[in-house]
């Protein structure tokens, strides 16, 4: 036996580890596909050269295991550092996450088809002994190996919910949503690396935790008054220091930039962004007061901005919905050096913070009558001496609408970790941290085949995923020795998972992906095993 506990839903049928476990072929992990094209765009090499010294390596890239499929690989990788206490807890897990990578689903039941696979799966989620948050360092050290091929990365830090049914409040789940939704499950707050280019290589952090019934006064300054390690201030802290530690136990020295928003404006995260190692952009929630004697012309952040010239311009083009029209927007770029006066409001404590505060506004001329400016003010540790410095810092902030990505694959889209039924707060976790690791693995294939849909396949595919899936698809005029883009096999795989084409209502999602992959991966293990066409 694996670990402790019994199933929740079946009943067993037998003892040990299946067959096709023990058979598993051992090899060394590979860093998950980091592309020799995945590196920073000559537009914008000035935070390499200037900054940093680090080159990248393409070695990092072209690791991979023998034979492996790609689901199987990036499991091995993923999973196979954890420390659970026992190896074959460990050849357990990443049988699991292999099988949620290829079978994405909800429920147990749905991912595990087998009767002994089902059991030995709760008998993993149910055990006392496995933490869910070794599970999760262990993908946040395979990230790092990631992030290790470039001298820095964005890291999107965000936080969210997960909802899960517990009518008897017997699960030991907090309340997430409203006062009025008093509905149950587990916040999470978590950081999502994304490479200088915008491939997103997987999670470097994740806090579990839940959350008590919220304050009947709303926006009551009690709550101000606490000490930090009494706020949810500290999960922001936490998943910040986890990932500068991942990054260190594998040995880079690869600089994370940490990319917030308005809810991570709180005067310990932007202390912590001060901390070697690391740099920091956050979206300002508030007109913050500047350090210095009251006799200086300007006092808060925004007067100080508004009292700059502007550095540049740049157009950006605004799709239409949520009551607001389409259009190619113009916005004006400010920039200014600021001192932040950070205050302690338990103790009284006051701090100064030299930032850099980058102001990007939509001009009079571009906003619709009845539409308020596009506007975005954002503090940053980055040193902003340029318009092309404040590009870049623009840049990296909008590298952090790709933890909306993953939350919605994770939530709601391919994985639909909130369909669980697990039993206990302890369980789901497990879970949930398995499910969030494979649901970057499916953001990351989708957004090559949308964004880099030129790459060689062969950066996330082996010879014997190409040759099953042009037998499968019959391109016409493709040979089997071809090696197509990676563009063309995801659209291919999911034509055969049911992707329609436009009238599906957009590109491949990672669900149409998953179910071609499942017929792709039956074949790629004949092909593998030594059969010829």
């Amino acid at each position: 036996m694996l670990a402790g506990g019994g199933p929740v839903e079946v009943p067993s049928t037998g003892e040990g580890r299946p067959t096709h476990l023990r058979k598993q072929r051992r090899g060394r992990p590979r860093p998950f596909g980091v592309p020799a094209a995945a590196r920073p765009r000559a537009a914008r090499p000035r935070l390499a050269s200037r900054v940093f010294s680090l080159p990248t390596r393409p070695g990092l890239r072209s690791k991979r295991l023998m034979h492996s499929r790609p689901a199987e690989s990036w499991a091995e990788q993923e999973f196979g550092s954890a420390k659970l206490g026992d190896l074959r807890r460990t050849e357990r897990l990443k049988y699991m996450g292999r099988m949620v990578a290829e079978r994405p689903a909800g429920k147990v039941t749905e991912v595990f088809e087998r009767p002994m696979d089902r059991e030995a799966a709760y008998r993993f989620l149910e055990s006392s002994s496995i933490d869910h948050r070794e599970i999760a360092a262990s993908a946040h050290r395979a990230c790092a190996e990631r992030a290790a091929a470039y001298a820095y990365v964005f890291v999107s830090v965000d936080g969210t919910s997960l909802n899960f049914t517990d009518r008897s409040r017997a699960k030991g789940l907090g309340v997430v949503g409203t006062r009025k939704q008093s509905s149950q499950g587990i916040q999470v707050m978590s950081g999502l690396v994304v490479s200088p280019d915008g491939v997103p290589l997987g999670l470097s952090g994740m806090e579990l935790w839940t959350r008590k019934a919220p304050a009947k006064v709303k926006g009551s300054r009690k709550h101000d008054r606490r000490r930090t390690e009494e706020k949810e201030t500290r999960y922001w802290q936490s998943v910040m220091s986890q990932t500068t530690t991942s990054l260190e136990e594998v040995g880079t020295t690869t600089l994370p930039w940490f990319q917030l928003d308005r809810g991570g404006d709180a005067w310990p995260v932007l202390l912590e962004g001060f901390e070697p190692g690391r740099l920091l952009t956050v979206r300002a929630a508030y007109d913050r007061l500047l350090w210095g004697s009251e006799e200086e012309p300007c006092r808060q952040v925004r007067e100080k901005l508004e009292a700059s010239s502007i550095v540049g311009e740049y157009t950006l083009a605004v799709k239409g919905g949520h009551g607001r029209r389409a259009r190619v927007a113009r916005m004006e770029v400010r920039a200014a050096e600021v001192t932040l006066r950070l205050v302690d409001t338990s103790t009284g404590d006051r701090w100064p913070a030299p930032m850099h505060a980058v102001l990007a506004r939509e001009t009079a001329d571009s906003t619709p009558e009845d539409e308020r400016p596009l506007e975005w003010l954002l503090l940053t540790t980055f040193p902003v001496e340029s318009f092309a410095d404040a590009e870049l810092v623009l840049f990296g902030y909008s590298q952090r609408w790709r933890i909306e990505d993953f939350h919605r694959l994770w939530k709601t889209g391919a994985c639909r970790v909130e369909d669980s039924q697990l039993g206990d707060f302890d369980h789901l976790a497990r879970w949930a941290v398995i499910q969030a690791a494979a649901a970057t693995f499916f953001l990351r294939l989708t957004h090559l085949a949308r964004h880099q849909p030129e790459l060689p396949a062969t950066v996330e595919f082996e010879a014997s995923e190409l040759k099953a899936t042009i037998m499968l698809r019959k391109p016409a005029g493709v040979s089997i020795e071809a090696v197509p883009t990676i563009g063309e096999v995801v659209l291919w795989i999911s034509e055969m998972g049911g992707y329609t084409g436009k009238s599906s209502g957009g590109p491949p999602g990672a669900m149409v992906l998953a179910r071609g992959l499942q017929r792709v991966e039956v074949l790629a293990g004949v092909l593998t095993d030594g059969w010829e066409p």
